[in-house]
């Protein structure tokens, strides 16, 4: 009669089981530290990817960006840009050249390391809030600060007139977006709702259009009529956008009403003592 011997057999199996999961445990924890040093090579991107600069929001045309409005992104090898930047801290000193939607690709081609040479893209229409309208002053070499007033800048506006005794000076309006400087090309006019068109260049020119009210415009047109207005071009850095929101005094172009000299006076007092 034989007997079966199992008893051994079966302790040796459930001895060497804790001597198993010890080593799976060591396998994963082997391949979380591989996968962590991974990371932390390639600057928190996933494997097969490349980290790239982008927007942290939209970028206006001259603004200087600083590093809160950057970004890194993870982008596969194939689809990072020419001229991309892997760390925020390779851009310093650098305004926008064109105007960058959040999320894009911040690239060599759209920085300089200035905004003084900035011209910035036109388009065939010009670009008109809801509520406002464009305006053409006469300008040069000295009243427009040399030619240097180009597209995309804010400019204030200085006029000066005759008092009782004497000549006054009084800054009238400031932060005022340049949106064309010259005329338009003959062989393409701007236009409401066309497409795009070459960028012009700025430079030495006899005319600036700028965006205004409809009643700022009164005002403005008396001030050319009546004294002497020149500009000065604002830092780029104490640049800001545009109002968008009409003047609730001055909804649309039907809500002037014609500027005498007693409005000038109610509007700025003095100017005329």
């Amino acid at each position: 009669m034989s007997v079966r011997k199992t008893g051994s057999g079966g302790r040796k199996r459930r001895a060497g089981l804790p001597f198993i999961i010890i080593g799976a445990v060591l396998g994963l924890l082997a391949f979380g530290a591989a996968a962590f040093y991974v990371s932390n090579a390639t600057g928190g991107t996933v494997a097969g990817t490349v980290p790239v600069v982008v927007a942290a929001h939209d970028l206006g045309i001259r603004v200087q960006i600083l590093p809160a409005d950057l970004v890194v992104a993870s982008f596969r090898d194939t689809d990072v840009p020419p001229g991309s930047f892997a760390k925020i801290s390779d851009l310093s000193n650098v305004v926008a050249a064109v105007n960058i939607v959040k999320g894009q690709p911040v690239t060599s081609n759209l920085l300089l390391g200035t905004g003084d040479t900035v011209i910035g893209p036109q388009s065939a229409y010009l670009p008109i809030p809801a509520g406002f309208v464009a305006l053409t002053i006469p300008t040069g070499e000295q009243q427009g600060v040399g030619g240097y007033i180009q597209v995309g800048d804010y400019m204030s506006m200085v006029v000066q007139l005759s008092g009782k005794t004497s000549k006054n000076v009084r800054t009238v309006y400031t932060n005022i977006p340049v949106i064309r400087v010259g005329a338009a090309t003959s062989d393409v006019a701007p236009v409401q709702g066309g497409s795009s068109t070459p960028p012009k260049k700025g430079g030495l020119s006899n005319s600036l259009t700028v965006v205004v009210t409809q009643c700022q415009a009164e005002f403005i047109s008396w001030f050319l009529s009546n004294g002497i207005l020149t500009y000065t071009l604002e830092s780029y850095h104490d640049y800001r956008p545009q109002d968008v929101t009409a003047d609730p005094s001055c909804a649309n172009a039907t809500s002037a009403r014609g500027v005498t000299q007693a409005d000038v006076i109610a509007k700025w007092p003095g100017i005329l003592t």
